[in-house]
């Protein structure tokens, strides 16, 4: 008898261990794809290719890096952590707009932190669970293509993640613990408005907790928010240092008016399109996590409505999370991907317990079957990912270069992004949507060349929004910039000489500065004339302002051109298709 029982103690004893090498086995695979998804993705935010609102954002942070106020100094609709946040790149990196690479690698940080706040969510789960859920972020095309991006949005999720990770922190006390997770979610606010949308629930739960304290009347009854008093002292922490930095630069009524009053507007008046327009492609791309997903979730609805602490438990707060994160897209007027990335984090967190629950089934086979068609989807999505590093960002950073080149970082540019990352911009509206292109064109076609005169700006950048400007704003940047190559143009005037051999006109000259004619020949087969005084050299200077300009000699096509800050003269290339700007 004895001996039986000590023969099935050895044989459990066994089993534990095999369970155990088994376990630990699974958590070093999840952990080398883990690592491997890692490097991918920091290739792929070095790599990938600009969208062009990340140059408007990379060009934010650089006038914040110099001291410019938003909405204050300069047009933003947008909340400005993110901004705040990659100013000091630019103090590191310099003004050279490559640095634009340095910010990419800034956002690298606020992933980790999503990866960071995924995995804390689900620390209670498990090992299994609290390592899928990163990896599972960062294996999910849709989520992580963007969330590599220069972002309000991708900022506002990470953060967004943070606060419900935080509820989860074993090693901190319910104090720590709900004041982080105050402190992040305004964070996560400060980053984006639509934050305030899907992260309402948190206000939601911290309602929840007062009434059941109250009706308890004991401030030891068990919380959501884990400590709501400290939640509320986190979240009041970074809302008085918004407030003093609101105080301090004077912006109170200007941001009250662009972020909220001018937001409605826009809101409002944009031309919008369905919610499904972009979530049914990426629902196709992410099925595979949508359904782990939804998995995920019916096991932590049931866990929670068998429970006695449902209105205790943080899972609450990550239900909820669904259909918070769900409407705050669907409900926008133009719900572009971007706004997803919330969504889709949150699925990929409940997805993670969902694959799990799969690998942790009673039958070997079933294990083994999960675990194979798990690194096969896996496989799969990193080829996916790879694909998206085919959109190399190489020529983009060399047109930076460029721009580096040939102007200095006191020379005022022009285009409807920012797309020149570190130069002064010329205009208030240093970028367009539709909506201020549709709403102020007689503004856009007055004031435009006023300040492209008043600030002296030398370059222009050709971008996507281009085309749809008002007609005379197009008219006078192509008289007045000639294109150095498809995409960027710098100031000057191109002149034809008719066949009679005589030519009468004007060229303003932008600012003091150096200027040249080309071609040189021009100078040789006939006479040039500016004020009246013949030009014997290519290069002249000349004073701001409106010249007469006369030319004697041969018909013929020549050019008065801005001499760029490496004094290399340069020729005119004309209609070379613009490469350099892209949506997403």
């Amino acid at each position: 008898m004895e001996r039986g029982a000590a023969r099935a103690e050895a044989v459990a004893i066994d089993a534990d261990r095999g369970a155990a090498a088994r376990a630990r086995l699974g958590e070093i695979a999840i952990g080398v794809a883990l690592a491997w998804f890692a490097l991918e993705t920091a290739f792929l935010g070095l790599r990938k290719s600009f969208s062009i609102d990340e140059f408007q954002y990379a060009h934010a942070a650089w006038l914040v890096a110099h001291g410019s106020v938003p909405y204050r100094d300069f047009f933003e609709v947008h909340f400005p952590l993110v901004y705040q946040a990659l100013a000091p790149v630019f103090a590191v990196l310099g003004d050279d707009p490559r640095a634009v690479l340095g910010l990419r690698i800034a956002m690298l940080g606020f992933l980790a932190l999503a990866c960071f706040g995924a995995a804390g969510i689900n620390r209670r789960e498990g090992r299994v669970d609290s390592l899928l859920a990163p990896l599972f972020l960062l294996a999910l095309p849709p989520f992580v293509t963007l969330a590599i991006e220069i972002r309000p949005d991708a900022a506002a999720c990470a953060l967004f993640l943070a606060a419900l990770g935080a509820l989860r922190a074993a090693r901190l006390g319910d104090r720590a613990a709900g004041f982080a997770s105050g402190a992040f979610l305004v964070a996560a606010v400060w980053s984006s408005q639509k934050a305030a949308f899907y992260g309402s629930i948190f206000a939601i739960a911290l309602v929840s907790d007062v009434l059941r304290r109250l009706r308890r009347k004991s401030a030891g009854a068990s919380a959501l928010l884990r400590s709501p008093l400290f939640f509320c002292l986190g979240a009041l922490s970074v809302a008085g240092a918004v407030a003093l930095y609101l105080t301090v630069t004077r912006s109170w009524a200007a941001w009250w008016s662009w972020c909220f009053v001018w937001a409605a507007a826009h809101e409002r008046g944009y031309p919008g399109f369905s919610w499904r327009r972009y979530f049914d492609p990426i629902a196709l791309d992410a099925l595979w996590a949508l359904g782990l997903g939804g998995l995920g979730l019916a096991t932590t609805v049931r866990r929670l409505t068998d429970g006695r602490r449902a209105l205790s438990d943080p899972d609450l707060l990550l239900v909820a999370a669904v259909p918070s994160t769900l409407a705050s897209f669907a409900l926008q007027r133009a719900p572009y991907p971007y706004s997803l990335l919330p969504f889709l984090a949150v699925a990929a967190v409940l997805a993670a317990r969902g694959a799990a629950l799969l690998l942790a089934a009673a039958s070997a086979v079933q294990r083994v079957s999960a675990a194979v068609l798990l690194a096969c989807v896996l496989g799969l999505q990193s080829a996916a990912i790879a694909r998206f590093v085919a959109s190399s960002n190489a020529h983009q950073l060399a047109v930076l270069g460029r721009v580096a080149e040939l102007t200095a970082p006191s020379d005022a540019a022009y285009d409807n992004s920012g797309g020149y990352v570190s130069r002064p911009h010329a205009f208030f509206y240093f970028y367009t949507d539709s909506y201020l292109r549709e709403s102020i064109p007689e503004k856009l076609a007055r004031d435009v060349p006023r300040a492209i005169l008043a600030n002296g700006a030398v370059l222009s950048l050709v971008d996507l929004r281009f085309d749809s400007l008002p007609d005379d704003l197009r008219a006078f940047v192509a008289r007045h910039f000639q294109p150095v190559d498809g995409d960027i143009a710098l100031w000057g005037q191109h002149y034809v000489v008719p066949d009679g051999g005589r030519l009468a006109d004007t060229f303003l000259a932008v600012r003091s500065d150096r200027y040249f004619v080309a071609p040189p020949e021009a100078l040789g087969d006939g006479t040039l004339r500016i004020d009246g005084e013949p030009v014997t050299g290519p290069v002249l200077s000349l004073a701001a302002g409106t010249h007469a300009l006369a030319y004697d000699g041969p018909a013929r096509e020549l050019d008065v051109l801005w001499l760029p800050r490496n004094g290399e003269r340069w020729t005119p290339r004309r209609g070379l298709a613009a490469t350099f700007s892209r949506l997403f």
